[in-house]
């Protein structure tokens, strides 16, 4: 246990008491960063939520061969993601019976709307293989940058019989006038705009899906072109609801 010094009262006579002066002065320093701080407060703007989101919450029903059914939010997702979380989403098929899904989460006052996929995306029951950055040229002229997640997990086709299922992931984030494939750079640019441009963006995060239905069904697609069909896609479904002078960057 520590020693408690004690002082005495002569010791305590002894000590020199700050002067009248010195005291207001110190007063006077405080109660001047005091103002200060609250004079910054007051004159440095609040940022103001971005009057529009940089998309349009509404899917197509056709692209090209494609014919999209609207699938519902789940109810977990319903659970907990904050109330004012806008979704929608489509399940597009072919005639030949290829399947991509495609899907736009919009965040509302709070952030917690927009995460990284890969956080969900094992609870799932996906592993993730790797990803990519891929550049897709949209019917509109633009390019778009978008992230490539190679996923797969274990299905059972049969008694005793399991396989691997392999999926691509495409995903990208749109901001206020701007899109970005990575998450961190979202987050970059959320504190960057809030500072240097008084901005508080409303970011949408959009997926577009597919599996690898290569060994699962007859004249079913190898990797190599379902992500070729998901580009192809995304080139047109893209322009339908991102707002034009949205511009991408994969920095």
């Amino acid at each position: 246990m520590s020693r408690i010094t004690e002082v005495s009262p002569t010791e305590l006579r002894g000590a020199k008491t700050p002067s009248r002066p010195g005291i207001i002065l110190r007063i006077s320093a405080l109660l001047l960063l005091g103002g200060a701080t609250a004079a910054l407060c007051l004159l440095t703007p609040s940022p103001n939520t971005a009057p529009l989101a940089g998309v349009i919450m509404d899917l197509p029903e056709k692209i090209g061969v494609f014919t999209g059914k609207v699938i519902a939010a789940t109810p977990g997702e319903l659970a907990i993601l904050p109330t004012d979380t806008q979704i929608v989403r489509r399940e597009y098929t072919d005639p030949g019976g290829d399947r991509i899904m495609a899907s736009i989460v919009l965040s509302g006052g709070e952030k917690r709307s927009i995460h990284r996929p890969e956080v969900c995306l094992p609870a799932q029951g996906w592993s993730m293989r790797g990803g990519k950055i891929e550049r897709v040229a949209l019917a509109d002229g633009s390019d778009l940058d978008v992230m490539n997640l190679s996923l797969v997990r274990q299905v059972e086709v049969g008694p005793g019989d399991r396989r691997n299922l392999y999926a691509h992931y495409f995903y990208w984030f749109v901001g206020k006038n701007v899109t970005t494939p990575n998450h961190w750079r979202r987050v970059f640019l959320t504190s960057y705009d809030r500072i240097t441009k008084n901005l508080n963006h409303r970011w949408a995060y959009v997926i577009v899906m597919s599996i690898v239905t290569e060994g699962f069904v007859s004249g079913g697609k190898n990797e190599p072109q379902t992500v070729q069909m998901l580009k192809e896609f995304t080139a047109q479904i893209a322009p339908t609801f991102m707002r034009k002078e949205t511009v991408s960057t994969a920095d």
